[in-house]
């Protein structure tokens, strides 16, 4: 292997140099369990706000229109009346 510098010979300072390993792990684990926290409670609020503004929505519609407004429901036949229009002359 292939060493910046030569691993210490003196037991104390092998075993400082452990102790500050272990330190530096276990303030990344931490670093990275705040950065998941920060990272849900994030989504959480984007989360609450589109809940929020999708009851917000449902709130304003007619009582007993469950659907969004303009979507017709399964089975429901929609009738209307067409004219095709061409874009080539004749």
């Amino acid at each position: 292997m292939i060493y910046l510098s030569p691993p210490p010979m003196n037991p104390l300072s092998r075993a400082l140099a452990a102790v500050i390993a272990v330190l530096a792990l276990v303030a990344a684990f931490f670093f990275g369990l705040i950065v998941l926290a920060l990272a849900v409670g994030i989504s959480l609020l984007f989360w609450l706000g589109f809940r929020l503004r999708l009851w917000w929505i449902m709130r304003h519609l007619p009582p007993g229109d469950a659907t969004l407004a303009g979507t017709p429901e399964k089975g429901e036949v929609i009738e209307a009346e067409y004219t095709v229009v061409s874009r080539d002359e004749d």
